[in-house]
């Protein structure tokens, strides 16, 4: 038997009063969704422990079979590792984020933190900017291929989480920006990326074409490396992920996964679908589990794009989803299981600690059929299973 696990951010959310309280799931065109709702057995869990706070690198462990209070790593360790950077004794890894700020009367704020959805190549120019520019011993710069890039810093571990851009869209920085003495070369190294952005060509180049400005980094990612068990011994089975997300490569790649490299994937609304169906048919020909993360859904919501997230929904039904079931269909010998690893809210422009719909197909014993994929799944059925790594083995185990 084969496994494959459809991960698709940002499917579910709130109600928005505006949509006539629907949920952008419930405006969405489903097709294939709603029919393996239908004929498997849908439900919901929960993806993230209270302790924990809400992010993909708490929830994607739990996906992957471990317990994310037992394994959690600081997140700059899991991209070090996706861009095999190494990192020595004394050393911090720290998640480098282009930003987009916009001034307000008395603070900036947060605008952007996809940096406008910001190219690898160009991400590599400024990366190299900032390395060539920023003269120091502690640290140094690694570009990521898009707005999430990596610097690696000669530091004692800082005393609290660094707040991710994520959680901040909208929001004045000057209050999260860290005060404490530990942190003064940090923030020390912000204002300088800030000045060289500002003077950077990359950035006239985009204020003469009336476009915002690259002109900041934000720092975040911080915590200790736990190491992961090996996933094929941890899981009894040989797996893979196909993903654009560099922090999902760097969990697969720390768990002993294959994680193929795909041409064109980009982990927004212009990705490659095609080429994440193609990678995945092939990984399911060497492999026993394969997970197949869809992102484009998950910006969107936390830039309070409803109408993207609907057109991010639906692309995921009909280009990943309906291909992937037919070809597993085919086969005869895959089971899929269908869900997203959090909530992440348009409405709210956050992630949220709720239940997430999940559907598994074929099930081996349906019960009540819902009419739809949604989030009625949440409200109506059964008490959500209690965490990711819950799904993931009764997933697995019940088909013997």
């Amino acid at each position: 038997m084969k496994y494959l696990i459809l991960i698709g951010g940002g499917l579910s959310d709130q109600p928005i009063a505006e949509r006539d309280n629907q949920t952008p799931l419930q405006l969405a065109n489903t097709p294939n969704l709603d029919r393996l709702a239908q004929t498997g057995r849908a439900g919901a869990y929960n993806p993230l422990p209270e302790s924990l706070p809400a992010g993909p690198e708490i929830s994607l462990l739990g996906l992957l079979g471990y317990d994310p209070v037992e394994y959690a790593s600081g997140p700059g360790h899991y991209l070090a590792k996706a861009l095999a950077v190494p990192v020595g004794e004394g050393e911090m890894p720290l998640c480098c984020d282009f930003v987009i700020l916009q001034s307000s009367h008395n603070d900036m704020i947060l605008k952007d933190f996809t940096a406008d959805q910001l190219s690898g190549a160009d991400s590599a120019t400024l990366i190299s900017a900032l390395q060539e520019s920023i003269v120091s011993d502690a640290v140094s710069f690694h570009s990521g291929g898009g707005a999430n890039n990596l610097m690696v810093m000669k530091t004692d571990p800082f005393p609290e989480r660094l707040q991710p851009p994520m959680e901040l869209v909208g929001e004045g920085i000057r209050k999260h920006i860290p005060q404490d003495k530990s942190y003064r070369e940090l923030v020390h190294l912000m204002n300088e990326a800030q000045i060289i952005l500002h003077n950077h060509p990359y950035n006239k180049q985009r204020s003469t074409a009336d476009a915002d400005a690259v002109n900041s980094v934000w720092f975040w990612g911080n915590g200790p490396l736990k190491p992961l068990p090996e996933f094929s011994k941890h899981m009894g089975k040989k797996g893979a992920v196909i993903t654009a997300s560099p922090l999902f490569k760097g969990i697969a790649l720390a768990a002993g996964m294959h994680v193929p490299e795909v041409e064109g994937i980009t982990g927004f609304l212009n990705t490659r679908y095609e080429a994440k169906v193609d990678a995945t048919q092939t990984a399911l020909e060497t492999h026993d589990i394969v997970y197949t993360h869809v992102g484009a859904g998950e910006p969107v919501s936390l830039q309070g794009m409803i109408d993207d997230k609907v057109d991010a929904i639906e692309d995921f039904d009909e280009k990943i989803v309906g291909p992937l079931v037919q070809k597993a269909e085919l086969q005869g010998n895959v089971r899929v299981l269908v869900t997203e690893n959090h909530m992440s809210s348009v409405d709210l422009m956050r992630y949220k600690k709720s239940p997430v719909p999940y559907v598994i197909y074929p099930a081996p014993t349906a019960g009540e059929a819902p009419a739809s994929f949604d989030e009625e799944l949440i409200s109506n059925g059964s008490a959500p299973i209690a965490s990711g790594q819950e799904l993931i083995r009764n997933f697995i185990n019940e088909a013997g």
